[in-house]
């Protein structure tokens, strides 16, 4: 290899597993972080795990995907219930607004004065 080429870097996405209460080392390249895990005193407590995050994704994605369909299931089982409440309340207000008229048009008509009708003798 001549003097003047870079090696080629490959990145890998990963996902890390560490003790809790550790921290990642600091890499001699700014910003990058190695795979040993230290306390809070710095000093070295194991090296830490990298697993490769497509296998991290895929759990993640089984995950997301049971959720989702647990809830589908349940949303599905639960709307006659909800669908049937929302039928029960719009009957109610509609039986009060109804009755509320009634009794309006009740009002109204005992409002109005008797009319007296005088005949002339």
């Amino acid at each position: 290899m001549a003097s003047n080429e870079l090696p080629k870097m490959i990145r890998d996405l990963m996902v890390v597993e560490r003790p809790a209460g550790t921290h990642l080392s600091k890499s001699s390249i700014p910003g990058s972080l190695n795979g040993l895990a230290r306390d809070d005193d710095n000093a070295l407590v194991t090296h830490a795990n990298l697993i490769p995050a497509q296998g991290a994704a895929i759990k993640a994605a089984a995950v997301v995907l049971t959720a989702g369909v647990a809830l589908g299931v349940g949303a599905m089982k639960a709307a006659p219930h909800i669908k049937s409440r929302l039928s029960d309340l719009k009957s109610k207000l509609n039986r009060r607004t109804h009755d509320a008229g009634e009794a309006d048009a009740q009002e109204v008509e005992l409002a109005q004065p008797d009319v007296i009708w005088l005949r002339a003798v």
